[in-house]
């Protein structure tokens, strides 16, 4: 069977680019007066947020007074998963929450499939009911349940795919201690095919990017992730103990949780999804479909707040501020851990297991706003969602047969462009002054993917017929 080619890692610093923290596209309106929408529908908002480092933009806007200065009162609401999260703002107790970039893909054909195994039985009951003389007419069954649905981008990168103490012992490094893709490619194919049975590998959700990156990284060195391994999704606290055990191989997850692991001696990063795929969206600002039909203008002052606070966290003179912001215990889990602060910094440690820390400069391990790189350019921004990227994932939906998919809808497109609207948030971008790039999808070109095969939203069939492992 032969393989995609495999080209040597080429750094960002090889390529002569350089790095900004702060742009004049925006980047300090958080020192302009506040943008009028209209009168606000609602002013106390609850938000849902999960203990990670991309929760940060909204948490600097509730500590550092964007939410206020829009007239928003916010509760920020620490959520332990991001299954609970979803579940709370379905349940209507939250107005709006931080999610995965692919969860509104992946509740919306959840129930779809659900909803195509119980036709018949409803049907069925529908017909008895009626037969019997109920004039309900079914109600509940045929009120339609509401959508998650993107507003804007958090960040873009920062995740980490990290391994325990096994690997290590076996002879696996991070990436900076290989030469070239092809000698990384033979020590892990080695490493995994030599395994007497699928390790677990955790994950935080199957729709986390963390676990789309993984498994392409995987798939990139030959080694099957449906085969090879064990995906599972688990707890912070039961990853830890898993690790500990050896019953846990590794994990794929967002900052803060993996410093710490890398700090404890739990793990080491083999690599980071920067790496995989250049430019990823990661998390988003979500709500339901109805409450931002009843609460349109709400949404735009929430949306602008977080906006203000992206850029915020993106002013390399601000970082040192956001310590004592997200260290605490409301927020987050973060503890007396302060490594990721250096994260924030572009120092990205990658541990180990030896008294040799690798650090590397990584400026853009984690984008909340803009920084000028090989794969984000001006008008291009992180919180612009692109259409093209949820493309991208319902390929990957369908190479691993997520949610019953076997092949690309051809009605991908509506689907996105529901599930992940743009009028909102065009309007706060030109209240910031802000250009928005022409369109919603563009091409992912070679140099982006670890693989250096590009990704055309327009023939995303072909794309996804180029994988040879799939499930």
């Amino acid at each position: 069977m032969k393989r995609r080619q495999f080209l040597q890692y080429s750094t960002l610093t090889a390529a002569g680019l350089t790095f900004a923290a702060c742009t004049n596209q925006g980047s300090s309106h958080f020192t302009q007066p506040a943008a009028n929408f209209g009168k606000l529908e609602k002013t106390d908002l609850q938000i849902g947020i999960v203990s990670s480092l991309d929760c940060l933009p909204l948490v600097v806007a509730k500590e550092k007074g964007m939410f206020k200065k829009y007239g928003l009162n916010v509760t920020l609401v620490k959520q332990p998963t991001w299954e609970r999260v979803q579940a709370e703002l379905h349940g209507g107790k939250l107005d709006a929450v931080q999610t995965l970039f692919a969860m509104p893909l992946w509740e919306y054909f959840s129930a779809k499939s659900s909803k195509s195994r119980e036709q018949d039985e409803a049907g069925s009951k529908s017909r008895r009911r009626r037969r019997d003389g109920d004039k309900d007419n079914d109600k509940d069954q045929n009120k339609e349940a509401a959508n998650t649905v993107a507003l804007m981008g958090l960040n873009i990168n920062g995740n980490s795919i990290s391994l325990g103490e096994a690997a290590w012992k076996a002879g696996l490094r991070s990436r900076p201690a290989y030469n070239n893709l092809y000698e990384l490619q033979e020590g892990y194919n080695k490493f995994f095919r030599e395994l007497k049975q699928p390790p677990v590998f955790a994950i935080a959700h199957p729709a986390a990017m963390a676990n789309y990156t993984t498994r392409y990284w995987l798939g990139t060195m030959g080694i099957d992730a449906e085969r090879d391994l064990k995906f599972q999704v688990m707890a912070p606290d039961n990853v830890t103990a898993g690790l500990d055990s050896g019953k846990v191989i590794g994990y794929a997850t967002d900052e803060l949780f993996n410093q710490q692991q890398l700090a404890d001696k739990k793990a080491f990063t083999a690599s980071i999804d920067r790496d995989v795929w250049r430019g990823h969206p990661e998390k988003i600002l979500a709500t339901l479909d109805t409450w931002l039909k009843d609460n349109p203008i709400t949404a735009k002052a929430m949306m602008a707040a977080v906006l203000e606070a992206c850029q915020y966290c993106e002013n390399q003179e601000k970082i040192a501020t956001l310590a004592p912001v997200l260290g605490k215990a409301d927020y987050t889990d973060a503890g007396n851990n302060k490594n990721w602060q250096k994260v924030l910094a572009g120092n990205y440690n990658y541990g180990g297991f030896d008294r040799q820390a690798v650090i590397a400069k990584v400026p853009d391990f984690q984008i909340f706003h803009f920084q000028p790189t090989s794969y984000l350019q001006q008008p291009n921004h992180a919180n612009f969602l692109w259409h093209s990227h949820a493309a991208w994932v319902v390929t990957q939906m369908v190479r691993w047969r997520q949610q019953n998919l076997t092949s690309y809808p051809q009605d991908t497109d509506a689907i996105v462009k529901q599930l992940y609207p743009t009028a909102a948030y065009a309007d706060v971008a030109k209240a910031f002054w802000l250009n928005m790039p022409k369109g919603q999808l563009k091409v992912e070109q070679p140099e982006m993917f670890i693989d250096r095969v590009a990704f055309d939203p327009n023939k995303a069939t072909e794309y996804l017929n180029g994988f040879e492992l799939r499930a």
